[in-house]
């Protein structure tokens, strides 16, 4: 509770004590925790490889304030066991983190990874999809900051980063952050993916701090569930849903009763014999006046949705895949590095 009352992260520790071949007691400590919120308290705000010294020193402190007293060499030269590679990918033009999931959810994942499991969670705001040697995890970064911690994803939600949730939504065009995890949850497999990327295995904690290597691991998962299947995900045809997701897009200010107005207007207008149909269907009931303001509705909304790109969320990840650059939820992120001197 102390340390808590400090508004630091501290990482979470497991101790095993084993016998050995000798039948002699040995000790190990299993170390767990987010690299990103050591630094900033929270893990919007993404690190650079130059920041790892920063890493190591942040996590000595928080040790030693534990009990456990550790040199950085050793930190550096430990073994890792599990690592979980992420990116935050800032969605422009209107499209929003569900809807993006939405549309990752028309690719069976199961199929594609061999997982054994995929699933919606929080109302479509995240799919997850895992095994216990690995897991993908893609959702509503934005979202996730304000459920509690039996809904969220991240279970170890700062007070800072909660606190991001009014600077990233309280302004004129709130911010949508898709982020997408890739969780090496266990040896072997991080050996093997490792060992496919051109990567050596059995990593230090020095070897896995990269961008080289985050930037990889996740381009394979993205790569393996959504290019090879690009063609498919993306044929255009769309259901009344789909249409309404399309109309939202092109009206971005369009009132929930104005987008299901127009969704409904197209869906009318394309059926059956179209617009003369619905004109006579609609004679004894409307004027001339309404008429044409119906046409002309349907003209403008037309317009609108032919200046879209169905497949335009997906070139902005790519393009952020491409950059790799790190994210930052609000201007520039300062490095608070604790200076304290650790004996």
């Amino acid at each position: 509770p102390r340390d808590k009352q400090t508004g630091r992260y501290f990482p979470r520790l497991t101790g095993y004590k084993r016998k050995n071949g000798k039948l002699e007691w040995e000790s190990t400590l299993k170390i767990e925790f987010s690299a990103p919120k050591l630094i900033y308290e929270n893990n919007i705000d993404e690190l650079k490889d130059s920041q790892f010294e920063a890493v190591v020193e942040a996590l000595r402190d928080r040790l030693s304030r534990m009990g456990v007293i550790i040199t950085s060499e050793n930190i550096k030269n430990a073994e890792v066991r599990a690592v979980h590679y992420s990116k935050n990918i800032e969605l422009k033009n209107g499209y929003t983190s569900q809807y993006v999931i939405s549309e990752l959810g028309k690719i069976n994942l199961n199929k594609r990874f061999d997982l054994t499991r995929a699933r919606y969670m929080n109302d479509g705001q995240s799919l997850y999809a895992y095994t216990q040697a690995h897991s993908l995890v893609i959702y509503d970064k934005v979202a996730d900051l304000i459920r509690g911690k039996k809904r969220s994803i991240d279970k170890e939600q700062t007070a800072k980063q909660m606190g991001l949730f009014e600077p990233l939504t309280k302004t004129e065009q709130p911010r949508e952050i898709l982020r997408m995890e890739a969780r090496l949850s266990q040896k072997q497999k991080l050996n093997a993916l490792f060992k496919q990327l051109g990567f050596k295995k059995d990593p230090t904690f020095k070897d896995v701090f990269s961008v080289k290597i985050s930037k990889a691991v996740l381009l394979h998962y993205w790569d393996t569930m959504v290019a090879e299947n690009s063609v498919a995900l993306f044929a255009y045809s769309l259901t009344t849903k789909d249409l309404l997701k399309q109309v939202l897009l092109a009206r971005k200010s369009a009132k929930g009763k104005t987008a299901i107005y127009l969704t409904g207007l197209l869906l009318l207008a394309r059926e059956g014999s179209g617009l003369r149909e619905l004109r006579t269907m609609l004679a004894k009931r409307t004027n001339d006046r309404t008429w044409y303001r119906l046409v002309a509705d349907l003209r403008e909304v037309t317009a609108d949705l032919s200046k879209l790109r169905p497949r335009e969320w997906y070139d902005q990840i790519k393009r952020e895949f491409k950059r790799y650059k790190p994210f930052r939820a609000v201007g520039k992120s300062t490095c608070p590095v604790n200076k304290s001197k650790v004996s």
